[in-house]
């Protein structure tokens, strides 16, 4: 009886030693949940004047224009300035920004898709969404087109 017994509760035992153990298969614990977007230091965009995609660049209008730099973008009575921006994906990119206007400024963060260096959409936290692709600016109307901004585009 106690040989039938043993040899009943020998591979019990042994089958509960080995649930005791690491699973190998598994591989190493993760270090890392998720990865960590990069930082870095500009968005990959040509600086100058970008339309929004319904406007033509010949016929663009105040609201539609915008100056894009390293710092920020600029409309005629509103702006936005980057505060962090993290490459997020190959060509996505979330972007820390400062926006405001003459009723006051706020941070928002919007995830920008940058397929080329002369065009961008986003959408930010709070619902805005907007695209824009980068004109020549002999191609703008006036004021535009004779404006310096050689300075601003460094």
């Amino acid at each position: 009886m106690k040989q039938a017994l043993a040899a009943t509760l020998a591979p019990l035992v042994l089958l509960l030693l080995l649930g005791c153990q690491p699973d190998a298969a598994a591989g190493p614990a993760p270090t890392q949940s998720a990865a960590t977007p990069e930082v870095v230091d500009a968005l990959p965009l040509d600086f100058g004047y970008y339309v929004r995609t319904d406007e033509p660049c010949d016929d663009a209008t105040s609201a539609g224009v915008h100056l894009v730099n390293r710092a920020g973008m600029r409309w005629v009575t509103s702006f936005c300035l980057y505060e962090r921006i993290e490459r997020t994906g190959a060509n996505r990119y979330r972007v820390h920004q400062r926006c405001g206007d003459h009723g006051g400024t706020g941070l928002e963060v919007a995830d920008y898709d940058i397929p080329d260096r002369t065009s961008f959409s986003f959408r930010s936290d709070s619902g805005w969404e907007h695209a824009a692709r980068l004109c020549p600016q002999r191609e703008m109307p006036e004021p535009w087109r004779s404006e310096d901004i050689s300075d601003q585009v460094r």
